[in-house]
């Protein structure tokens, strides 16, 4: 009988992620959403895109006022806001500085009062002295790209309360944007894109650190709407580092046969499937 094999899942995930990130052009994080151009498109848009998983998730939390949070990359407040608004105390984290200023701003438009934000990624962080733990709630939405996620679903597990709970969001298969960027990246660069690892490696990790988690796939549904097919070249252009006209036509030539019409403009659409994971605090 042959020995069974026994897979390190954090190494599968950081072997995928290293991939991801050689992909030529590809840009995240702070890279990307440190411009601040960048951050106010993205949260002009977040309200609408996603307002379906927003609710999904601030039913996930059932949380109640006074509530202490930490969403660990945040963005421009996706989640942030809604929290806040609900009553929470929310410490929001991200390495993007262009993010955690539209936050601040919607925070300070809205009164919003209970919002601290830390500009640093998760792996920077030292939570006894950058956090104040314990936390009700630990959140990472859609903000997984840490090399070592063992490591960072460690901290996370540490920084929540004996009663608390942490919900983690990630993408199951590839989503719109992704299948934009496998479908063009090697067109526009010359090699082909390589996807980040999904939530399969992630929950494997989570089960070899004797964490059981409860895990629900949902649908994410995505509708991107543009006033032109100009107006989408603009939009991805920087998030698939497009700088010569030859590039731009490409773009411009698959949204021209991908841009549906609708509602007086131009409308993206695509459907997916996300990971939604949640465990108590393992004792």
């Amino acid at each position: 009988m042959k020995d069974d094999i026994v897979v390190d899942w954090n190494e599968v995930w950081r072997r995928r992620l290293t991939l991801n990130r050689s992909t030529r052009g590809f840009q995240e994080g702070a890279d990307l959403w440190s411009d601040r151009e960048q951050a106010r498109r993205y949260a002009l848009r977040s309200g609408t895109d996603h307002a379906r998983r927003v609710a999904e998730a601030l039913q996930d939390l059932r949380l109640t006022p006074g509530d202490r949070v930490l969403d660990i990359g945040s963005g421009p407040g996706t989640l942030t806001l809604p929290l806040a608004r609900a009553g929470a105390t929310v410490t929001a984290i991200d390495p993007a500085e262009g993010m955690l200023i539209e936050l601040r701003e919607a925070a300070l438009r809205e009164g919003l009062t209970g919002i601290t934000t830390i500009h640093a990624p998760w792996e920077e962080i030292d939570p006894d002295h950058d956090l104040a733990p314990p936390y009700d709630r630990v959140i990472a939405s859609f903000s997984l790209a840490m090399p070592d996620i063992r490591a960072a679903l460690t901290m996370m597990d540490a920084v929540v309360s004996e009663s608390g709970s942490v919900h983690l969001y990630w993408f199951a298969d590839e989503p719109l944007w992704e299948r934009i960027y496998l479908a063009l990246w090697k067109d526009l660069h010359g090699e082909a894109y390589h996807p980040r690892p999904k939530a399969d490696c992630l929950f494997n990790v989570l089960y070899s650190m004797r964490i059981y988690a409860d895990v629900l796939m949902r649908p994410m549904d995505r509708v991107t709407r543009f006033p032109t097919v100009e107006d989408a070249v603009d939009h991805f252009a920087s998030r698939m580092s497009v700088e010569t006209p030859r590039q731009r036509e490409v773009l411009r030539d698959y949204f021209r046969k991908h841009l549906i019409p609708q509602e007086g403009g131009l409308a993206l659409a695509g459907r997916s499937t996300y990971a939604a994971i949640q465990w108590q605090k393992q004792r």
